[in-house]
């Protein structure tokens, strides 16, 4: 399996060049990270880095216009919104990783998103700064949030990507803490790896051998 940190900002996006994020990474037992906002794809200490496109779409529209005008990416990820952006996001065959759901309004992720996620691959995100950089209520609400990701996970089979969030290296997250921090709402330590390993599903998709007679 090949780990991956689904979501890290190095500079200057961060306050971490992308080799010194690199090299923590290695230490750590990562083998891929996904940079936001950066445009530079590469191995670095035998770290893979992907380039990711983090959008903010106040709209479908605005969704759309950003990724007309964006430069090319590896990932492209967008963060959730209320119920009916989500299904739009989910559904428009543009996106990879939906995240930010723990932020979004009640009721945003529902079981027409679910549905949407599994038929078209997009993989929904588990930031686990939510709970390590927030407290009290917010940390609480994330908690919730995740743990009825899982459920609709469970149910549905669609994908999850599991990132850190770091903005330094020093909040980057060994495969052990992940493991540890995703077991508070409940998901078991294959789930964890499996997440860990989806990014690689996103870069090899899946594709039926059609057979000839």
């Amino acid at each position: 399996m090949v780990f991956s940190d689904a979501c890290v900002f190095v500079y200057p996006a961060g306050n971490t060049s992308l080799r010194r994020m690199a090299l923590e990474a290695k230490y750590l037992g990562l083998k891929r990270l996904v940079c936001a906002g950066s445009n530079i794809s590469g191995s670095y200490f035998g770290v893979e880095v992907l380039s990711g496109l983090n959008l903010r779409p106040g709209d479908f529209r605005d969704f759309s216009r950003q990724v007309k005008s964006a430069k090319k990416s590896d990932i492209v990820m967008a963060h959730a919104g209320d119920a009916g952006l989500n299904r739009s996001l989910l559904t428009s065959g543009k996106l990879q990783i939906l995240r930010g759901l723990e932020c979004a309004p009640k009721k945003a992720f529902d079981d027409v998103c679910a549905k949407s996620a599994y038929e078209k691959d997009v993989a929904i995100d588990i930031d686990l700064s939510a709970i390590t950089r927030k407290r009290e209520i917010s940390r609480q609400k994330a908690l919730i949030s995740f743990e009825e990701i899982l459920k609709f996970q469970r149910k549905y089979g669609f994908s999850l990507t599991i990132s850190s969030g770091a903005h330094s290296y020093i909040e980057l997250l060994s495969v052990c803490d992940i493991e540890n921090l995703c077991g508070l709402f409940g998901m078991e330590k294959d789930e964890v790896r499996g997440a860990l390993n989806t990014i690689d599903g996103i870069l090899s998709p899946y594709s039926p051998v059609e057979v000839i007679n």
